[in-house]
């Protein structure tokens, strides 16, 4: 059980009735907004205030933020490591035959920070590649289970077969909801020269993503598009009937079946986007590349969506009861600042003969009143059951006690 200490020295231990536990539960805003091959995370640009996070990507635990990667040896940036000794420990990325043959005991095995995430996108046309037969095993299982939802979900049912269908699937990672995506949040729009022809979410709360906005193309409104793995973090668009008559090469690889040329747009082009990292391959990408970017100029897309997200908070009640707390060992507690102490081989006493301050007011000029200890809180401490520091608050203007006075402090603890 923590103990919390108020002023200077007076421990309380807290009672089983004056700590609660509650859990606040959040629902965190994100968006994402796509263009010219660039991600936006909640509409900042962090390319002028943080190079080493790049633009639609969110940097874990802060590390190396706006540190310089491009100091002298060794790098101005911090890093993990891990020293080689007898007990075999190795990073994930570091194999056993290289742990044993390239490290000698005694040297240094590092890696780096930041660790960043970011949304990804990946197509797949109606051939079943090697790539998305992959995928779709992953989530086959997942996809089934929630055919109770609806049988927009399931792998192969009235509605299309997976493998057949041409597929947009919307990674997001967990970092940016937290337990699951709301039911009911997510939101896509598809804007074309800045115009939105096309907005699609989940109004219904069973994981289906409806057609809602823009009647230029030949979706029909209120038609589903696609689902959403809420607790999983994933949206399926396996919609590619047009949105618009506009053109666009969406496809550089030619994976549509129509090869690298101009087509309309549809759900299934949405985020569309690829890079050439100069090896000869080329990928789908909406941030990030190494090399060369290919992308549509023309549109732009945004996904909105609220998180779930569970937050533990631990209450306390400090009480500072009645005859309690009236000490303190601030100096400007005695009348002299200067104390007088004396010491010797084995001992240490401060002068006994030290007196309080006599800080009470009097109406009379000149006149001092009697004497009443008088104390100003202006800290509350809280410690373990080993004494040791965990948190202080402190008060905004410090509070005057008196030995006929109690108060009760209220402090919240995030766990």
């Amino acid at each position: 059980m923590p103990s919390h200490q108020a002023q200077y020295g007076n421990f309380f231990k807290f009672d089983k009735d004056d700590t609660l536990i509650n859990r606040v539960k959040t629902y965190p805003e994100v968006n994402f907004f796509i263009y010219s091959g660039s991600v936006y995370y909640n509409n900042e640009n962090n390319n002028a205030s943080n190079s080493n996070t790049p633009n639609g990507y969110i940097n874990l635990y802060e590390l190396n933020v706006n540190r310089d990667p491009t100091g002298s040896v060794p790098s101005k940036l911090i890093y993990p490591f891990i020293t080689k000794i007898g007990a075999g420990a190795r990073f994930k990325t570091v194999s056993t035959s290289d742990y044993v043959f390239d490290f000698d005991f005694g040297d240094e095995i590092t890696s780096s920070y930041p660790f960043t995430a970011s949304i990804s996108i990946d197509r797949f046309g109606t051939s079943l590649t090697t790539a998305k037969k992959r995928r779709l095993n992953a989530l086959r299982t997942t996809l089934d289970y929630y055919k109770k939802n609806s049988l927009h979900y399931a792998y192969s049912s009235s509605h299309g077969d997976k493998e057949a269908q041409s597929i947009n699937l919307v990674s997001i990672p967990s970092i940016f909801y937290g337990s699951s995506v709301k039911k009911g949040s997510v939101v896509l729009k598809y804007y074309v020269s800045g115009t939105l022809i096309g907005e699609a979410s989940d109004i219904n709360r069973n994981g289906e993503l409806i057609h809602t906005s823009g009647t230029e193309g030949d979706v029909a409104t209120g038609s589903v598009v696609g689902v959403v793995l809420y607790n999983e973090g994933f949206i399926m668009i396996t919609s590619s009937v047009k949105l618009s008559s506009h053109t666009e090469v969406y496809d550089p690889l030619g994976e549509d079946g129509v090869g690298a040329t101009a087509v309309e747009p549809s759900w299934y082009t949405f985020g569309a986007a690829w890079c050439s990292p100069g090896d000869g391959s080329v990928k789908p990408s909406v941030s990030g590349c190494s090399g060369s970017q290919y992308y549509a100029p023309s549109s732009s897309w945004s996904l909105d969506f609220k998180g779930v997200n569970y937050v533990d908070t631990l209450t306390m009640f400090a009480h500072a009861r009645k005859n309690k707390v009236n000490f303190s060992n601030n100096p400007t507690f005695l009348s002299s600042s200067v104390q007088a102490f004396s010491t010797a081989s084995i001992s240490y006493e401060e002068d006994p003969g030290a007196e309080i301050k006599n800080i009470v007011s009097s109406s009379h000029t000149n006149y001092s009143a009697s004497f009443k200890p008088i104390t100003y809180i202006s800290k509350v401490a809280i410690y373990d059951e080993d004494k040791n520091l965990i948190a202080i608050a402190s008060l905004a203007k410090p509070v005057k006690k008196t030995e006929d006075r109690s108060y009760t402090f209220k402090l919240k603890l995030d766990i």
